[in-house]
């Protein structure tokens, strides 16, 4: 049986072995949601957005600029495309009825 918990970044391990060192596993909870529908999709890819962020320092201002680290972008990109991965094969299994 599948845990019902997806981790943004340990879930797709082998695609974030270049992640930054300060990154860490965030567990992000779809057992609530039913992904064979939009809506359910919708929520679990705000969760994964945000556990992300979170993850990766995303939020955090950096001194005298809004903008980002390009590592705390590589490290947000690579989290997100690993967790949608893992999302689409959940939703197809959704939607098969498993």
């Amino acid at each position: 049986m599948m845990k019902q918990t997806l981790t943004a970044l340990a879930a797709a391990a082998v695609t974030l072995s270049a992640a930054p060192a300060f990154a860490k596993d965030i567990a992000v909870s779809y057992a609530d949601l039913n992904l064979a529908s939009v809506e359910g999709q919708k929520t679990l890819e705000r969760r994964i957005d945000r556990a992300a962020k979170k993850a990766c320092g995303y939020d955090v201002s950096i001194t005298s600029t809004r903008m980002n680290s390009p590592q705390t972008m590589a490290c947000y990109n690579k989290a997100k495309a690993g967790a949608q991965t893992t999302m689409a094969m959940l939703v197809e299994d959704a939607r098969l009825g498993g």
